[in-house]
């Protein structure tokens, strides 16, 4: 398990997390606790000695679409759990509408999170 913070005082539930993790590697943006960096890397040098039969993430857009990128690179089964702004919850508003990876460009394809996920295998939506 890989946790990625900004800085020491935004790290939490350290030790709910130990408890259901064989190995938890905690990593923070400016070095001020665990190792210094961004969890995906962690996660990549991890993956050279051993290859994970699947990777699971939640969190910000931004590392999202890194682990995507990379599970799909190294054809890594991978499901991530988006974290759009809802308002109504059911689908209607579309404000949580993501493109589907899929979809022809002249006539997208678009899931609700509120509905079809929050968790998504990651080849398959467009984030």
């Amino acid at each position: 398990m890989y946790l990625g913070f900004r800085n020491k005082e935004l790290v939490t539930l350290e030790e709910e997390f130990k408890q259901v993790s064989d190995k938890l590697t905690i990593t923070t943006d400016d070095g001020s606790y665990g190792i210094s960096g961004f969890a995906i890397n962690e996660l990549k040098k991890d993956c050279e000695e051993e290859v994970p039969d699947k990777i699971f993430a939640c969190g910000p857009l931004p590392m999202l679409k890194a682990v995507q990128a990379y599970a799909n690179e190294n054809k890594i089964p991978c499901e991530i759990s988006l974290e759009q702004k809802m308002a109504c919850g059911i689908g209607v508003c579309l404000g949580c509408a993501v493109k589907t990876a899929k979809s022809p460009s002249d006539e997208p394809v678009y899931w609700h999170v509120c509905k079809a996920g929050p968790v998504f295998n990651a080849d398959d939506v467009e984030i």
